[in-house]
């Protein structure tokens, strides 16, 4: 049986813990956070940026083994990430099945609660990618993960860019700008929109606020007033992971901001992380440049949810006013309420 997490299940959390499977690498190698504590700071599912957890206790008819899965909200956003989900595939050979049952349960019961969208983000090489997109996540972008060791980190002085700033609240509309123009248009469906959906929000930039705990901060590259680059930088107490956003075959607006990314973040001895997607390729070698060094393919998942809408009664009175034609029987009304000279087709 599937259900929310309950407190007599700290017992059963703390050992599957030590047995799941992070879905969000970039949340787990920046900003790793134990599912049990998630569990525990959260009682309220998909409140605020807080967890919804979801335990798999087997039953006698059933040869699922236990398990759990837990997804944490974005603040502000009508969206949430997959974080962790156990048993591990290795330990169990029907472990496969309760990974689909209770990714099956976090879909239904995230559209319930109004979250439009569930992302996944793990490497695309796995057979946890398979179940992963046999359970209806989609498939949106890969990338290859760039790491910097803290080692081979170059320590120079701040060279002159009068071209890269902060970014500024301001620059939100420019920044959905340069997504429209140089993101594909199936990642920009995917990832949504760089402005938060609340209208009340609109003035706002996301990264001030995304995806806590952690912080998100940016640079962006200006030039005759306008933005030709930024590059999102997201801290976390185990590493940084970079964003770039922007046309790839700028190579020195890329370089600029990097250089200025990597000062800015010098004085932290934690690996930087940087995922290039196929339309970023020259940023790859504007890394490499940089002593990065390539590591794993990253495949990135996303499920749009169907959600619940609440539809007034008038609403519903006119469409079974409007598909009540003669020789038709509306699907939302019995054969007792059909009207008295209506036809039924035989």
């Amino acid at each position: 049986m599937i259900r929310p997490f309950q407190l007599r299940d700290i017992y059963l959390l703390q050992k599957l813990a030590r047995q799941s499977t992070p879905l969000h690498l970039e949340r787990h190698l920046t900003q790793p956070r134990w599912p049990l504590g998630m569990a525990l700071s959260a009682p309220i599912p998909w409140y605020g940026s807080g967890a919804a957890t979801f335990v798999n206790r087997p039953s006698h008819d059933h040869t699922r083994p236990e398990g759990f899965v837990q997804a944490r909200k974005r603040l502000g956003r009508s969206e949430a990430d997959v974080c962790h989900i156990a048993p591990k595939l290795s330990q169990n050979a029907n472990a496969s099945e309760t990974w689909q049952a209770l990714l099956a349960q976090l879909i239904a019961h995230a559209g319930d609660f109004g979250i439009q969208r569930l992302y996944a983000c793990l490497p695309s090489h796995e057979a946890a990618a398979e179940i992963v997109a046999a359970s209806g996540f989609s498939l949106y972008v890969r990338e290859t993960l760039f790491r910097l060791e803290p080692s081979k980190r170059i320590v120079t002085k701040s060279a002159p860019a009068p071209h890269v700033r902060p970014q500024r609240e301001s620059d939100s509309f420019a920044l959905q700008r340069l997504s429209d123009r140089y993101t594909p248009p199936v990642v920009q469906k995917a990832e949504g929109s760089f402005v938060k959906e609340e209208a009340a929000f609109n003035q706002y930039l996301i990264f001030q606020n995304w995806w806590q705990p952690g912080r998100m901060e940016g640079l962006v590259f200006e030039k005759n007033g306008a933005l030709l680059g930024a590059m999102r930088i997201r801290s976390g107490r185990k590493g940084h992971w970079l964003h770039f956003l922007g046309d790839a075959t700028h190579r020195d607006v890329m370089q600029q901001l990097l250089t200025q990314s990597l000062h800015y973040l010098q004085k932290d001895a934690l690996p930087i992380y940087c995922g290039v997607r196929p339309y970023q390729s020259i940023l790859g070698a504007v890394l490499t440049e940089a002593a990065f060094q390539p590591g794993m393919a990253l495949a990135r998942f996303v499920k749009h949810t169907a959600i619940h809408v609440r539809e007034p009664a008038t609403s519903k009175t006119r469409l079974l006013i409007e598909t009540s034609f003669p020789g038709v029987i509306s699907t939302n009304v019995d054969a007792s309420s059909k009207p008295a000279n209506s036809l039924q087709r035989e």
